[in-house]
């Protein structure tokens, strides 16, 4: 049985690698803070610390329980945010990371793995798939944060010897993904969803609609994380489908599944937001042994099932 601390891990992403490794036996050890604007989600045999992964207190955690594997989820997640207040994105998903990196050196973690983003880091590559790249130009200050902290844990294990890997992935989707509010944000699928099952606001539509994205499950996106506990090598790899999917085939997707049309607006571009992402999973595929399994239909229509069984009226 391994110990497992993962931060954030009682959310979208989190949720679902804690209910794996929980299933599987291991000690899953939860930090997250609980904040009342979205739902948690907890294995019934998991450890849970309601804070912040910033406060100092999960030091004391960390130091307690000595983990073998630390997931690091929890960051500030909006793209748009970091462009309007990019210090405060740096304190959270810089700062505040190093200094919980250092507190996994002080405790010994046996590896840390981290959730970074290929779209983010990437931004709008001419290489469509994008392959695993060193040398990438992030348009976006979240997306720069992220390449940061991949930076500071290969000097952590220069300096210190703590093994990482850090997975860059594409879109995720899936069950438990919810809308912030009153902020708004959120991954277009479940902001859309919102929209269709809630609040029956038309959908917005930035630009023409002729945006892309890779889209990745989230169960899939838990495997490949617990893949990479395991995995005998340091570095960063590709997590996506290489598929892309525009927002106007996004929305006939949901009226389609919906069964009826939905009203829609076009408005301006944003600042920051990348064109085009499709991520090259092959670095996953080679070193991880693993792909995604998840075909996107299905999993929209899983996503929908939800979604409206939690929210919908």
């Amino acid at each position: 049985m391994s110990t497992i601390l993962i931060t954030g891990g009682a959310g979208f992403l989190g949720s679902h690698l804690a209910d794996l490794f929980a299933a599987q036996g291991d000690r899953v050890i939860i930090v997250d803070h609980h904040k009342k604007d979205k739902l948690r989600f907890l294995p019934l045999s998991a450890e849970v610390h309601r804070l912040d992964f910033t406060d100092p207190h999960v030091r004391e955690v960390i130091m307690d329980t000595r983990p073998d594997v630390v997931f690091h989820l929890a960051a500030q997640i909006s793209v748009m945010k970091s462009v309007i207040f990019p210090i405060e994105d740096a304190k959270r998903n810089v700062v505040a990371s190093v200094r919980f990196l250092e507190w996994c050196k002080d405790a010994g973690v046996g590896k840390v793995v981290f959730a970074s983003s290929g779209g983010a880091i990437y931004g709008d590559h001419p290489l469509r798939p994008t392959p695993l790249l060193q040398d990438a130009q992030p348009l976006s200050p979240y997306g720069v944060g992220k390449q940061a902290f991949e930076h500071y844990l290969h000097s952590a294990e220069a300096t210190h010897q703590i093994p990482w890997v850090s997975i860059r992935f594409s879109n995720l989707y899936g069950p438990r993904q919810q809308v912030t509010k009153p902020i708004g944000e959120g991954n277009v699928i479940s902001l859309f969803l919102d929209k269709l099952l809630v609040t029956k606001e038309p959908f917005t539509v930035f630009g023409d609609g002729s945006a892309s994205r890779d889209y990745l499950h989230v169960s899939d996106a838990a495997s490949v994380l617990a893949k990479a506990a395991n995995a005998s090598f340091s570095g960063m790899v590709n997590a996506g489908s290489g598929k892309e999917v525009n927002v106007n085939e996004l929305v006939a997707h949901l009226t389609r599944m919906h069964g009826s049309e939905h009203p829609f607006v076009y408005a301006p571009d944003r600042p920051g937001e990348v064109y085009r992402s499709i991520i090259d999973p092959q670095s996953a595929q080679e070193l991880l042994d693993w792909e995604a399994k998840i075909a996107f239909a299905d999993g929209l229509k899983e996503t929908y099932e939800w979604y409206k069984a939690t929210f919908g009226s």
